[in-house]
C-alpha cells in the first residue's frame, strides 16, 4: 500500500517507509469506493486533500437541461481537489464520481498544514501540483477560445509537436473518437476537417501517426482564429 502511496504526486521522492512514517504522525482514512460511486458533489465544502492510490474518477458537470457532462478523468496515481482546499471559495464546482473501484487516502486540512510544517518536500510537491494545475487550465482556455475545428487541431498538433522535441512525425495520443469528445465536436466533422488539412498539403497521417508538412501555416492558422 504504501509503495502505491509513495508514487502520488504528492508524495512523490519520498520512499514508501518514509510514506508510512509521515502519515502515521497524522489523522488521515484510506477508503474503498465501488464504480459509479459519488464521492463528493458539485457546491460540497472541500475540507480534504484527495489521494487517489488505486482506479479512476471523474468530475462531472450538470448543465440546466439536467445533462451530464464529463470534465475530466482523473486516474491513479494523482490527487484531485487541491485546489480548492485553500481557496476563500472552497465549495467544489463539480461532482467527483467513481469511474472504477477506487482505493483513496483522504489527509485533512489541519493534518496537511501539519505535514507542510513538518516535511518541507509535501510542501514543494503540493505547490507543484498546484502550480501544474494552473498552468494546465490555462492551455484549456487558450484552447477553447479557438473557434474553429481547423484552428482546434492545429493546436493539438503542433503541442504534440512540443512535446515531442519538435519531430515533424510523432504518434497521435487519441483515437478520432476521443479527439471528437475533447474538441466538443463530432466525429464526422472532425474526419473531414482532417481531411480538408491533408488534401491542403498540411499534415499526413498514416493509423495513429502523424507527419507534419507545412508547420508554418498551422500556426497561422491559429493567428487567423
Amino acid at each position: 500500500m504504501y509503495s502505491k502511496i509513495s508514487e502520488t504526486p504528492i508524495f512523490r521522492g519520498i520512499n514508501a517507509g518514509e510514506a508510512a512514517h509521515i502519515l502515521n504522525l497524522v489523522h488521515h482514512q484510506i477508503k474503498t469506493y465501488e464504480p459509479e460511486t459519488v464521492i463528493a458533489y458539485s457546491g460540497d465544502e472541500c475540507k480534504n486533500l484527495y489521494i487517489l492510490i488505486e482506479g479512476s474518477v471523474r468530475g462531472e458537470a450538470v448543465d440546466v437541461k439536467g445533462k451530464v457532462i464529463k470534465i475530466e478523468d482523473i486516474n491513479a496515481p494523482d490527487t484531485f481537489a487541491e485546489a480548492f482546499l485553500f481557496a476563500d471559495e472552497n465549495n467544489l464546482l463539480v461532482n467527483i464520481v467513481t469511474n472504477t473501484k477506487t482505493k483513496i487516502l483522504i489527509i485533512y486540512k489541519n493534518d496537511l498544514l501539519q505535514l507542510f510544517k513538518s516535511n518541507k518536500k509535501i510542501l514543494e510537491n503540493y505547490l507543484s501540483i498546484i502550480s501544474n494545475r494552473f498552468v494546465i487550465v490555462t492551455k484549456k482556455l487558450k484552447f477553447l477560445s479557438l473557434k474553429t475545428i481547423k484552428g482546434k487541431l492545429a493546436n493539438y498538433i503542433l503541442s504534440l509537436e512540443r512535446k515531442n522535441k519538435g519531430k515533424q512525425q510523432f504518434l497521435i495520443d487519441k483515437t478520432q473518437d476521443q479527439l471528437a469528445e475533447y474538441f466538443g465536436v463530432t466525429r464526422p466533422s472532425l474526419a473531414r476537417t482532417i481531411g480538408e488539412m491533408k488534401d491542403e498539403g498540411l499534415i499526413e497521417i498514416h493509423r495513429k501517426e502523424i507527419k507534419i508538412l507545412d508547420k508554418n501555416y498551422l500556426v497561422k492558422i491559429l493567428y487567423q482564429e
